[in-house]
């Protein structure tokens, strides 16, 4: 790896480099940002399947009541609880089944193409602005029924809700950007459910109209929440996905030109950049009741970090984890959750995925990171991802 190569991937690398110390040497750890923190794959687990010791809803540790960050949670599974989660989960997963998935292929492969059409005849171009951000966000907001040309907005939303960090946003970060984008996207997204109530559609929001909890409709703060999070977290795994896929490929040549010979180690090699650039580095949760970690006592209202990107590089559960290998058996890695909170929207992921590779595969003979140019990532403690990627593309 060049010089330029290094110092664009120097802070995921660091973070991958932090998990492999705390593997061995704190698997336990402490401090005031993200409280009690795991790193191995059999502690994570357990805390992962066991709900009632380690609940979701972790944001009144560290928020006071607002209103606009209310009515969004009202809906949100990732912060949610049995039976309220179970009861939201149900009303949305109609749009998730393997049929409904499938279904969406054709979507996708003309998504892809016509963004694919939109570079051709440039030598290179950003992918995630140009391909990787446009291709799942442009799905998702039509399988809900959103206009496309809104796009643009939506973004500015999604960077907001990434950086609703419970653990460590500053209360003026909050107050300022946070909440404003929240109440704006609320309004937003109830204006669209307001017409679909008066002009049912074919898409996920007025299904939704339709739904009920407990024989009762769904309130404003759950349709919010839903949509909000379908259109958000919907996007973000693919658009983390693809990009990670384009800088693996070019560090692994050779993967790249053994995936365009079969493309049959697609699928597996979507499961693999999955488990070693998970799109979310960690979950958290917060003890309902005292227990006790890796014998050490935790107390009740504790913050819990899992950090999913460590456990998905556990050498107790992956043999020579840091490495890239199409063939590996990656059955057992927690990059989409697991359990009760396992990520709706993964088969959607996986999907999206495996068509804008095979997409590009075919449109170009070949594809390299443009170094120079400068590589750009998201935050690797909260989304392992690039910002902007350019690439250099022949064929």
């Amino acid at each position: 790896m060049t010089t330029s190569q290094r110092s664009v991937t120097e802070p995921v690398d660091a973070v991958f480099a932090w998990f492999r110390e705390m593997h061995e040497k704190h698997p336990v750890h402490h401090d005031d940002t993200y409280g009690w923190q795991l790193f191995r794959h059999a502690d994570i687990t357990r805390v992962l399947t066991d709900p009632t010791t380690f609940s979701s809803d972790t944001v009144r540790l560290y928020n006071d009541p607002q209103p606009d960050f209310d009515l969004f949670l009202m809906g949100n599974l990732v912060t949610s609880d049995a039976p309220h989660h179970k009861k939201l989960r149900r009303a949305i997963s109609g749009a998730f089944t393997p049929r409904a998935v499938t279904g969406l292929a054709g979507r996708i492969e003309r998504t892809m193409a016509e963004l694919l059409d939109a570079v051709s005849g440039k030598d290179g171009f950003d992918l995630i602005g140009e391909v990787a951000y446009p291709l799942p966000i442009l799905v998702v907001a039509e399988m809900l029924g959103l206009p496309a040309e809104d796009v643009p907005m939506y973004r500015g939303w999604g960077d907001a809700l990434g950086a609703l960090d419970a653990a460590t946003v500053p209360p003026e970060v909050m107050a300022e950007e946070i909440v404003p984008a929240l109440r704006e996207m609320n309004a937003y997204i109830l204006e669209h459910v307001r017409r679909r109530r008066e002009n049912p559609g074919d898409d996920v929001i007025t299904m939704l109209t339709r739904a009920t909890i407990d024989d009762a409709p769904l309130r404003d703060g759950d349709l919010i929440g839903l949509i909000g999070l379908t259109l958000f977290a919907g996007h973000a795994a693919s658009m983390a996905l693809l990009g990670n896929a384009v800088l693996t490929f070019d560090r692994h040549p050779e993967a790249f030109a053994a995936l365009r010979a079969d493309r049959t180690l697609l699928p597996n090699a979507v499961e693999e950049l999955t488990r070693l650039y998970p799109p979310f580095a960690r979950l958290v949760r917060v003890t309902t009741a005292e227990t006790e970690l890796c014998g050490r006592k935790i107390g009740k209202g504790e913050l819990v970090t899992l950090w999913s990107g460590a456990a998905n590089r556990d050498p107790r559960r992956f043999p020579d984890p840091d490495r890239f290998d199409l063939h590996r058996d990656t059955s057992g890695h927690i990059a989409f959750g697991l359990g009760a909170h396992f990520c709706l929207g993964a088969p959607l992921a996986r999907l999206q995925a495996r068509i804008a590779l095979d997409a590009l595969f075919d449109r170009f003979e070949s594809i390299t990171v443009d170094h120079a140019a400068g590589v750009e990532f998201e935050d690797p403690m909260q989304i392992i991802c690039p910002r902007r990627l350019p690439v250099r593309v022949s064929g």
